[in-house]
Formats: C-alpha cells, structure tokens, sequence
C-alpha cells in the first residue's frame, strides 16, 4: 500500500510537469516579443442638447489649448526639477510583464510610477524582458547587444527575474527523457540547479562587470500551480531548491539583493496557515477523486477543476501575475530600494 501510495504521488508530479509544461510553452511562445496591453474603451460624452456655435468652439478651443499650454509648462517645470534616475530590468517575461493587461503594466511600469510619485524623481526605464528567456539566454541577449550594454552600464538601479525557465527546462528534459519516477526527477533537477548556478554566475557577474555601482535587485521564482496541488510538496521542493542556489549565487556578487517573492505569489489569497491547510485538505480529496492523469491535470491548470484560482496570478494562464500580483512584486522591490539606497541621486 506504501509502494501504491508512492506511485500514485510521481504518477500526479510527472502528469503536473506536462500540462504545466505545455501551457507554460504555448503560452510563452505567443508572448516572445511583447505583453499584451489592454486599452481602456475611450468613454463617450452625454447628448449635447445645444449646438455650440463657431464662436463658442473657437473661444472653448483656445481656452482649452491655453490650459493645456499652462499645464504642459508646469509638467516641464515640475519634472526640471525633478532629480533624473535611470532603471534597467533584465529577465524573462515576469520582467516583460506578460500577464498584466493593464497600461504600462508588470512591475516595471509600476516601479516608475511608484518612484515617480513617492520619490519625486524623473524615472527612465529600459526593459530588456524577454519570455521564455533562460539565464544563460539572457546573458546571450546582453553579450550580443551594445546598445543593452550601453543601458546597463549607465544604470543608476538593475532589477532581474530569472530561473524559472531553467527549472522549466530541467523538469521537461526529465520527462520527455522518461526518467518519471520522483528519485529520477529529483537527479535531474539537482543536476539542473548546479548547471543554473554556474550560468546565473556568469550573468550576474557579466552585469557587475559592466556597472560596478549600481545596485541589482533580483527576485526569486514561485509556484504558479501551488492552489490546484497544495497537496503535493514536490514541486514546492524543486522552487524553494532553486531559490536557494539563486541567493547562495547572488551572495557572490556586490551591491546585489535577493528579493523573495515565492510565498506571496504562490500562496496568493491563502495567506495564513489555516487557509493553506484547508486548501491542502480539499485538493487532496478533489485530486485524488481524479484518475491522475495529464487530462485531469491540464484541466485543473486552464480551468481550475477544484474551484479554486490564485488571485494574484492571470486568469488567462494562471502563471504569470496579473496586475494584483505585479503589485504584490512591485511593493517588495520598492521596499527593497528603499532598505538600500545607494542609487538615490544626491
């Protein structure tokens, strides 16, 4: 029965890492170049009953035109005055910002803002996010790139997502290899942590090379799928493996600081110990309800077959944060920048 039990768990992890798998790379794939953006509907002015004349829509024309001339100079003024700091985000799509539909969404539109109305500060971005990227893809952008050199090199603050692609890569080598069972998966994924820290050592040693005062401030991974499988501790294991070689790596490197956002986003809304043990609870009974298979699974992972959806991730693909989440990230960077403070302007 023990054996059966064992069985049954890498039967469920191995049918998790292939749906997941599948949606993580149709979903990639169609965002490799840029996130999507909503634009809000323009809104559409109530019936005029009166029809302005000419000369009302000449003199209201040039009032407006006034005003706008007024308030673009005191824009200009204000933002004159204003100290200038430049933000450069490294990364894969979590940098991209797939997944907020909102304008100028993701965490880097939203760092700008947040520095720009609590800091005062005139904020320049550059996103260099790219879906799908791997560490050492990133690095490859970089090496390839002088006008991305050139950006990071002048950067007055560095922000990075990365690894979760590597895990990616690992976990899907595993099972289109046939190593199924959980022993051969954790092989393969330990084999895959050492890889990534050598390549995330490289990257992150490139960067410093390229700018040695800037500060790096770099997230860690999550696990997108945590609410239909709180049931299940493998992949929980493999993220929170992963997030340790990521900081154990960055305490090689100055001036950089490890942001860890994987309870917060993973757990979403079930934010307290209770909720995730009845979370546990219900999931077990709905999965084991299932036959375990890849079906079931992938059902789970599109439509929530348990009821239960992450509130801080898309609905579109539940991986990636939607707006609420980016928040969630941006909250942690901003503290984080203002724990360290070395890129302030004098």
């Amino acid at each position: 029965m023990k054996f059966f039990k064992w069985w049954i768990r890498a039967l469920l992890v191995v049918a998790i890492v292939v749906a997941l798998g599948a949606t993580w790379w149709l979903y990639q794939s169609s965002h490799e170049m840029q996130p999507q953006r909503h634009t809000q509907p323009s809104q559409l002015a109530p019936n005029v009953t009166r029809k302005a004349s000419s000369k009302d829509s000449s003199s209201s024309k040039g009032s407006a035109n006034s005003h706008k001339q007024t308030t673009n100079k005191s824009k200009s003024k204000t933002s004159a005055k204003r100290k200038k700091v430049t933000v450069v985000a490294l990364g894969d799509s979590l940098t991209q910002g797939v997944g907020d539909q909102a304008k100028d969404g993701g965490y880097v539109g939203q760092i700008k803002t947040k520095l720009t109305d609590k800091d005062q500060l005139n904020v320049t971005t550059h996103n260099y996010g790219k879906a799908g990227d791997r560490s050492d893809q990133i690095l490859k952008r970089l090496n390839q790139s002088p006008a991305m050199q050139k950006q990071v090199a002048n950067a007055d603050a560095i922000t990075m997502t990365v690894g979760g692609n590597d895990l990616m890569q690992g976990l899907q080598t595993a099972t289109l290899s046939g190593k199924s069972t959980v022993t051969q998966m954790d092989a393969v994924v330990a084999a895959t942590q050492q890889k990534y820290a050598t390549k995330l050592l490289s990257l992150l040693t490139a960067v410093r090379n390229l700018n040695t005062n800037a500060p790096i401030f770099l997230f860690s991974i999550y696990n997108p799928v945590y609410v239909y499988f709180a049931n299940v501790d493998q992949l929980n294991t493999y993220i929170t493996g992963f997030n340790q070689v990521t900081k154990a790596t960055a305490n090689n490197i100055s001036k950089l600081y490890f942001m860890n956002i994987n309870e917060r986003l993973s757990y979403g809304q079930y934010d307290t110990v209770a909720k995730r043990s009845a979370l546990a609870a219900k999931d077990a009974k709905a999965n084991n309800n299932n036959s375990f298979d890849g079906q079931n699974v992938e059902k789970a992972l599109v439509g929530g077959s348990t009821g239960e959806l992450n509130d801080y991730l898309s609905p579109a693909d539940h991986f990636h944060p939607n707006h609420l989440g980016y928040s969630k990230m941006t909250a942690t960077l901003y503290k984080t920048m203002q724990d360290h403070q070395s890129w302030m302007p004098k």
